[in-house]
Formats: C-alpha cells, sequence, structure tokens
C-alpha cells in the first residue's frame, strides 16, 4: 500500500507486504524508517529561520541537556575532555579532541562519529547508542548550519507571568474556537499552511481510537459514513464520550499517568471516582490524602504507598503527575535556567512528604519531624515546607518527641500493623497543607496546565509544552496564550477533564489529515497536520481483537446487548497489552513485538483462526471485491483504493489452490502494517 502524501513510517504497510511472505513479510512490516529531506544547508552568516530553531529546541538541546549537559557544560561539576556542548561557540571550538563540528558536514563531524559509536573510547554517550532517529535528527542539524540560539539562559519571570490575562480570549467562549483561533493565528504569523480536513474514515478512526480507546466496528463506521448531518463528527464525538468504553479508556489512560502501569486497585479506584463523576481536583485530593479508613477510598492510597518507603520518588512523582514539573536535578543543584529550581524548593517539596511512614498494609503521618539537607558549598541547612511557586507555608511549631513518647508511638504503630488496621491521621498534616497549596488560586495554574498539557498530548501527540515534565517558567509553551486559558477554563468549570477532553476533538485542529504534501512537514509545534502516533499497548490490543471479530451479528442487537459485546471485546484485547510496549519518546517498535508476531502460536490461533473470526467471515462472503473490502473496513477502517484491489487481486490469482493460508497471510499483513499500528 503507497497512501497518497502519508508519513514516510505510514507508507509500504500493507499490499506491499501481500507480495511477499515469511521473513520478507517480518523485515517489510517492522522497517519503520523516518527519511528527512535534508536539501538546504545553512551558513554561518545567515539568520536561523524559525523551522530551524523550532527542530533544535525540540529535537536538539533536549538530548544535550539529558545526555551531555553533566559532564560537557557551565554547570559539570567536572568537565570531561575539556568540552563543552551548551552552546554553538562551545561545540564548535571543541575540546582535547578538536571542534566538534564541521559546519554542514555531519559525517566529518566529530560529534556524528562520537554519537555513532563509531570510534573507541569517544562513544557519546558512553554506556548508551542513541537511537538511530536521534543520530539522524543531529544529522539534519548539522547540515542545516547546526543552529544553537542562545536561548536557554535565566529567566527571571515565568512566561506565564508574562502574559496579561485581560488580552487572551474572553470567558465563555468555546473551547473549539479558542483552540482554533490560536493554532490558526500561530500558523498565520509564520506563514505555515494547514493540511486540510480528515475524510470521515479518518476522523471515525482517530476519535474512536482518542476516546474509546480501539477502533471502529464496521457497523458503528458505515452508520458514521452514511449519516447526513452537518454535525455528525460533534455527535460521534458525544456517542462516544457516553459509552463505557470511553470510561474503561480514562481509566487506563489515568492510570498510566499515576502509577506508571495498569494497577489493579489504582484502575479500581478510577473507575468509580469517574463513574461518580468526580473532577481532577477531588481525585488529586483523595489520593494525596488517601482515607485508608473508607474502603471506597482505600484502593487509591496505592500511589502513596507504592512509593512511601523512598520520599525522594515520592516527591518527584507528585511534581511530575500533579504539576507538570521535575524538580529531581535541584535536589543536588541550582538549576542554572531556572530561579525557582533551587535546592531549598525541591526539599521544600520534600518537606511535604518527609512525615509519612510506612506501616504494613498502611502508612502514616507523624506531626513532626524536618528534612535537612547540605547544600551545593558544603553547609547543613533545614528546609521549610514551600511550593513550586516558591510560596512557603506557614506552620505551627512541631516539637519533637522525647525518647520516651517514640517508645510509646513505636508500640502503637506495631500494633495497629499487627491488626492490619490504619492508623489515625494526625492533627496536622503537612500532606493536606500540599493540596491546599497546589489548588490555592495563586498556585492552581501548576495544576492546572499539567493536566491540560497532558491532555493535549493525549489528543494530538504533542504536548503544548514539551517535554511533559518540564512546565517551569523558563521552558515557553508553543502557544502560550492558549494554554492559559484552556487552563483558567478548567478552573473556571470545576477541573472537568470531559469538557477539556469534548472540547479539543471538536475543533478544526484536531480534525486536520495526517497526510501532507511533498513539501517538508512543518514542524509538530504548529499542528498543521495530525502527528501519527503509535498505538497505546491497550488501543493496539483492543483494536487487534475487534478487528478479527464477526461484527455481523451485532446489528441484529439492541443497544445495550451491543455495548456488553463491544466491552467484552476490548476487555479480552486488553489481555495483549503486556506484549506492547507504552509510547515514549523517541518510541520505535521493539523487535520482541516483530518477532512475537511472526512466531507465537496465540497470534495464529486468536487473529488468524476461521471459525467465527473474521478469516472465516471472509471466506464465505461472494465476491473477491466484497471479500477484500470487508478486510479493509473491519481491520483498518477505511475502503481500500483500486491500487490496492488490483495488487491483492494479483496475489489471489497465484494462490487459487491455497486461498486460505492466501486470505491469512493478507488479515496479518493488515493487522500488523503500520497503518494498523498507528493512530493518524
Amino acid at each position: 500500500m503507497r497512501t497518497a502524501n502519508w508519513p514516510e513510517y505510514l507508507q509500504g504497510a500493507s499490499v506491499d507486504l501481500l507480495a511477499v511472505a515469511g521473513w520478507e513479510i517480518f523485515v517489510m512490516r517492522y522497517t519503520l524508517v523516518l527519511l528527512v529531506g535534508l536539501t538546504l544547508q545553512l551558513s554561518a552568516a545567515e539568520k536561523p529561520n524559525a523551522a530551524d530553531i523550532t527542530f533544535f529546541e525540540e529535537k536538539i538541546r533536549p538530548i544535550l541537556a539529558e545526555k551531555c549537559f553533566k559532564c560537557h557544560s557551565e554547570r559539570a561539576q567536572k568537565l570531561k575532555g575539556n568540552l563543552k556542548l551548551d552552546s554553538r561557540e562551545g561545540i564548535f571550538k571543541g575540546g582535547e579532541e578538536g571542534p566538534s563540528i564541521t559546519e554542514g558536514k555531519p559525517n566529518e563531524s566529530l560529534l556524528i562519529k562520537a554519537i555513532r559509536h563509531k570510534i573507541p573510547d569517544l562513544e557519546m554517550p558512553p554506556k548508551e547508542k542513541l537511537p538511530a532517529a536521534v543520530i539522524q535528527d543531529f544529522e539534519r542539524w548539522i547540515t542545516h548550519g547546526a543552529v544553537f540560539p542562545e536561548g536557554a539562559v535565566k529567566v527571571e519571570q515565568a512566561w506565564w507571568d508574562r502574559i496579561d490575562l485581560k488580552t487572551i480570549a474572553p470567558h465563555g467562549k468555546g473551547i473549539a474556537e479558542v483552540v482554533d483561533f490560536y493554532v490558526d493565528a500561530k500558523l498565520a504569523a509564520d506563514k505555515v499552511k494547514p493540511a486540510p480536513a480528515a475524510d470521515d474514515y479518518e476522523f471515525a478512526r482517530r476519535a474512536t481510537l482518542d476516546l474509546a480507546g480501539r477502533i471502529p466496528i464496521v457497523p458503528e463506521l458505515n452508520a458514521f459514513i452514511a449519516g447526513k448531518s452537518k454535525t455528525k463528527r460533534n455527535e460521534l464525538i458525544d456517542r462516544l464520550m457516553k459509552s463505557d468504553s470511553f470510561l474503561r479508556h480514562q481509566v487506563v489512560e489515568l492510570n498510566w499517568l499515576l502509577m506508571d502501569k495498569q494497577d489493579s486497585k489504582m484502575g479500581k479506584y478510577l473507575t468509580t471516582a469517574l463513574k461518580d463523576g468526580r473532577t481532577w481536583d477531588q481525585i488529586f485530593r483523595e489520593i494525596i490524602l488517601a482515607d485508608q479508613t473508607d474502603k471506597n477510598m482505600r484502593d487509591g492510597a496505592v500511589f502513596i504507598k507504592e512509593r512511601v518507603k523512598d520520599p525522594d520518588v515520592l516527591t518527584v512523582d507528585v511534581s511530575v503527575k500533579f504539576f507538570g514539573v521535575n524538580i529531581s536535578c535541584a535536589r543536588c543543584h541550582d538549576h542554572p535556567e531556572v530561579p525557582s529550581w533551587k535546592q531549598d524548593n525541591y526539599f521544600g517539596m520534600k518537606s511535604f512528604f518527609n512525615r509519612t511512614y510506612d506501616n504494613g498494609d498502611y502508612f502514616g503521618e507523624r506531626e513532626y519531624g524536618q528534612v535537612s539537607f547540605t547544600t551545593t558549598r558544603g553547609e547543613s541547612k533545614q528546609a521549610k515546607p514551600i511550593f513550586l511557586s516558591g510560596a512557603e507555608i506557614q506552620e505551627p511549631q512541631s516539637v519533637e518527641p522525647d525518647k520516651k513518647s517514640k517508645e510509646e508511638e513505636k508500640k502503637r504503630n506495631e500494633k495497629f500493623k499487627k491488626e492490619k488496621q490504619p492508623l489515625p491521621p494526625p492533627k496536622y498534616s503537612r500532606r493536606a497543607q500540599l493540596v491546599k497549596a497546589g489548588l490555592k488560586s495563586e498556585n492552581n495554574g501548576y495544576f492546572a496546565r499539567a493536566i491540560v498539557n497532558r491532555i493535549w498530548h493525549q489528543m494530538f501527540g504533542y504536548g503544548l509544552v514539551m517535554p511533559l515534565d518540564q512546565m517551569h517558567g523558563a521552558n515557553t509553551p508553543s502557544h502560550p496564550e492558549l494554554l492559559q486559558w484552556l487552563a483558567r477554563d478548567l478552573i473556571e468549570h470545576d477541573y472537568d477533564l470531559r469538557r477539556t477532553i469534548r472540547g479539543l476533538a471538536q475543533s478544526n485542529a484536531y480534525a486536520r489529515t495526517s497526510r501532507w504534501s511533498d513539501s517538508q512537514r512543518p514542524a509538530p509545534v504548529y499542528f498543521a497536520a495530525a502527528l501519527p502516533r503509535a498505538l497505546t499497548p491497550h488501543q493496539y490490543g483492543a483494536s487487534l481483537n475487534i478487528a478479527v471479530q464477526n461484527p455481523g451479528d451485532v446489528t441484529k442487537q439492541n443497544p445495550e446487548e451491543q455495548a456488553k459485546r463491544i466491552a467484552a471485546w476490548e476487555k479480552s484485547g486488553h489481555g495483549w497489552a503486556s506484549k506492547f510496549e507504552r509510547p515514549r519518546e523517541l518510541f520505535q517498535i521493539s523487535v520482541d513485538e516483530a518477532l512475537y508476531f511472526s512466531n507465537n502460536d496465540r497470534v495464529r490461533n486468536e487473529l488468524l483462526n476461521e471459525n467465527g473470526k473474521l478469516v472465516g467471515m471472509i471466506l464465505k462472503l461472494k465476491g473477491r471485491d466484497n471479500r477484500i473490502e470487508t478486510a479493509w473496513l473491519t481491520i483498518l477502517s477505511r475502503k481500500p483504493t483500486q491500487a490496492e484491489i488490483a495488487a491483492v487481486e494479483a496475489y489471489l490469482s497465484d494462490r487459487g489452490d491455497r486461498l486460505t493460508g492466501a486470505w491469512k497471510q493478507i488479515v496479518w499483513s493488515l493487522l500488523t502494517s503500520a497503518e494498523m499500528r498507528f493512530n493518524h
């Protein structure tokens, strides 16, 4: 299959596979290569354009900061090789081995040779080789002149404080309208022409994956395509968001956010919370305060329970997951670019959790205890509870108990532990002070911006702020006013995540096609075209299972029976999720996944079985064109092109004596194709 103008890694996914079998299919299925046309070079005398600057800030600076600056920057405690990589001057000057870059010539650049691991004892990073796609980014960067804006300097005023809230879009505007206003304004300002709207097939598949966590079944798809209403896309969004599939999908996504896995206890808590219509601030409060005496709230306590033995992990995870700020670097030193990320701030956040301790099946919280730390100057210092904004918490003076009182406390804790009972909450709780501080009007921008940015990332495949855990004042979003407006709107509507999700899905920006013309695809910060993104394990598992079902009898069932049947298919499909990796930045399909699809009996027995499954249904249909169209609609949620039909017909004609096997190969190639593996 060659789908015109799709990103390169979604090309060659289906029909091309039908011309070969066995190992060749395996190789073609998993060769998802990102090709970048390198046609222009930028001399040092030329002014860098916006696209090159954006490319550097998105692709190059984050890698340098994460992998290199520890040893090769002004902030390095011990500079290695006399090499600094935190400025253009430093990179071109190089270190003991000479200049790191030969402008416009990546193959001659020492930096490229080092990250390719081609020079013994000069491999960078030393303990791991960067992914091929990242190395290609560096090659492109050097070819274009190694643009390195000196923008990573200390910012004294956070980007959100530079926005006059009186000048942003007014209160009461619809989310979709505001999204399109700001996205279109940036496109116009930088003279970037957006892609056209996705067709109905593309939109139905994308919306169903994003809102229901699966591909649409054929009856759903056909009903939507046949609809004549001018508002049928909004009607589809509303129908999906009212379904149980939406609830299940949101539980899965929030579980990943909070637990970095699918935790059964957190899943139970989230299912109950979302069914009850609890808002994000309520969920935050219930998880951090965790009333362990209430059986309906107890499962949410697993967030703290799994981290309570390591207060540093608990501190960082709360900061990242609820406030979008990873302050871990400030544990060892003040951040050189972000004034609010000092050691005082890190240990101030840690102070909210230092009194929380493990006690068997439960955890408790004391009313005393302070955090002490050593500064980079070697000074000993006692921390005070400080929120991310720098606001210090005023609290009553705590008195350290004497030895006798501590012994009595220990005996009490042992008694509760032995009886498997939760400890009574303290009269004064530092965790409660964190909740109060995080939701105060002067601080709640952190809380609201973080979840808005994650929802945006979930729906668009790229955040307004990247990386997602760098929501600090020096990391300006692609659309600052838009993020501020969305955060304010969320707060004003009581942290109703459903409202935000619906509004984003209804925008024109969300509904753009992922196909692009022959010109260079704009940077993702423009949201000029839909960004193809790998399916999550649960999306892919549910979609695989649904794709191979015979949905014909679903149309004969009433809505309640249909919902039960789809729920059963989804839950069964979720059983495949453990076989796939969770997508992340720089994600690549794993070799393990490739081998699994090629060799595992479960694939043959469950996905390619003829009894009551797709293959069997196809073989019973009359007419080759009807069979081909059924396979494409069921798996790829669209009709085949004429070229695809011709290719499949030729493939089948050569295998007239073994049609069952041929159709299994066709179904297998579609199920494992890049088009199926990605949301686009």
